[in-house]
């Protein structure tokens, strides 16, 4: 009995033993099989791989934990910049573009660069724009349709200007997006370093009319040379239309190289048109602070940007030259062609007329006071004050009339001021690009939002800069006739 069973345990044995054998054996061969295959070929992808994330809802999701998000430079300053302390963002929560099932997507290097400065100009307004209605656009629905279209693949010169085109739908007139192109030539007038070719003058297109204003006539240069002078209209040049595209902006080629020329069509107010043909030269200098002695020991200063950075020393210089003799009886500025420009150069030249608080900056979640640093130059602290607006002066200048109004510091003369009064912040990309995003607004100390009423003159005086010349300019009559 017990042979029996031990033949019967060996046998078992080597049963199990011959079948591992058979599965080894089957196992190679299919293995061998495999090998012997060709191999298929695939299309090699990009590197970069990113999420689809875009939301199709219109609901911002809040994050787990509400920390600042890191930026690839350093913290933007406000420019026009501030002086007061900056202020830590309260974030009650951050932009996020989640989908409910992330869906990986290959793309080019450069679609991958696009996608990643538009996430960083998407969130970001999402986050810190200063409307929290974002001016009635919805911005979810605006982030998923330009997403779209940068994914699909942009040339670079099409994706800036498909992301200036997406700034512009918060339609504030300062949010905006540049070209590294653009970008050269803000920081050249900035810097007050210009080199290019033209003919000498400021201009600002008028689309309701079709033609540019000049605004300024450079001293000594070729359009002076040529008879040109501010308030005249350009209606052509080299018989080409230059007013204006479909954002509203000049298409003339007034630049062009040294030496060129071109024919221009120009018309004085109250003139029949001329045509003038002039001989571009090399410009290399900012349009520099005007100033005069009126009548009745009266000073007057243009001052045509707050761009420049040497904008406050040049005014006041000129402030020095005028009262070198004794006080001035009265003073006039001059910002009915100003556009704006560097907050910090404002402040300053403010500071020579008034010091202390001058209003706020309103953003979305705080206020941040705006402080100004007092400086007599010559008894510029006592002088009476007017000051010109006009429909062509924006920004920094409505801050700096709408303070010096509301403080009962100066009065003020000319047209109701087009209400433009954001700060824009400044974020620059490895591009070489940059936008500029609108995130406070600057209230006078009375708390008025002159967003909504512009800067309202004392003496109104309903005259745009290319209905008058500077021979029959009566806004600056009215303003020396309250001086008297």
């Amino acid at each position: 009995m017990n042979n029996s069973r031990s033949a019967l345990i060996l046998l078992l044995l080597a049963a199990f033993i011959i079948v591992c054998c058979l599965m080894t054996a089957c196992t190679s061969a299919l293995v061998g099989w495999r090998l012997s295959q060709p191999v298929a070929q695939t299309t090699p992808t990009p590197a970069v791989v990113i999420i689809y994330t875009i939301a199709p809802n219109n609901t911002p999701t809040p994050a787990p934990s509400p920390t600042p998000r890191p930026s690839r430079t350093r913290p933007p300053s406000p420019s026009p910049t501030r002086q007061t302390t900056p202020q830590p963002w309260p974030t009650p929560k951050l932009w996020h573009s989640p989908t409910p099932a992330p869906t990986l997507i290959y793309l080019s290097e450069a679609t991958a660069r696009h996608l990643h400065i538009f996430e960083e100009v998407w969130r970001t307004v999402g986050e810190l724009y200063l409307y929290p209605d974002y001016n009635g656009a919805d911005w979810k629905a605006i982030g998923h349709q330009y997403r779209t279209r940068i994914e699909a693949g942009l040339s670079d010169q099409e994706f800036w200007t498909v992301m200036d085109d997406m700034l512009r739908e918060l339609n504030d007139e300062h949010s905006r997006f540049l070209s590294p192109e653009q970008v050269e030539r803000e920081d050249q007038a900035a810097s007050g370093e210009f080199d290019y070719g033209g003919i000498g003058i400021v201009n600002s297109p008028i689309p309701e009319k079709g033609y540019l204003v000049i605004l300024l006539v450079r001293p000594n240069g070729p359009a002076e040379r040529a008879g040109l002078r501010a308030h005249d209209r350009i209606l052509a040049a080299d018989a080409q239309p230059v007013c204006c595209n479909d954002k509203g902006e000049s298409i003339a080629q007034l630049r062009g190289p040294e030496g060129t020329s071109v024919e221009v069509s120009v018309q004085t107010p109250g003139q029949p048109p001329r045509t003038v043909t002039i001989t571009r030269e090399r410009i290399q200098t900012a349009q520099p602070v005007e100033g005069r002695l009126l009548e009745g020991n009266i000073g007057y200063l243009l001052i045509p940007n707050f761009s420049n950075r040497s904008t406050a020393s040049e005014a006041r210089t000129i402030l020095q030259d005028l009262t070198a003799q004794g006080e001035l009886d009265g003073l006039i500025i001059d910002l009915r062609v100003n556009p704006g420009g560097l907050n910090r150069q404002m402040e300053e030249f403010m500071g020579f007329f008034t010091e202390g608080e001058v209003g706020y900056s309103q953003t979305r979640l705080a206020k941040l006071a705006l402080n100004v640093k007092g400086e007599d130059v010559g008894g510029s602290q006592r002088v009476p004050l007017v000051v010109l607006v006009g429909s062509k002066t924006f920004s920094a200048a409505e801050m700096f009339s709408g303070a010096l109004q509301d403080i009962g510091r100066a009065r003020i003369v000319g047209r109701t001021t087009p209400g433009n009064l954001e700060t824009v912040y400044k974020y620059d990309f490895e591009d070489g690009s940059r936008a500029w995003i609108a995130r406070a607004a600057f209230r006078p100390p009375s708390g008025a939002n002159l967003e909504d009423t512009g800067v309202i003159p004392d003496v109104e005086i309903p005259l745009d800069w290319d209905e008058f010349t500077a021979e029959n300019d009566a806004q600056l009559e009215a303003a020396l006739e309250l001086l008297r």
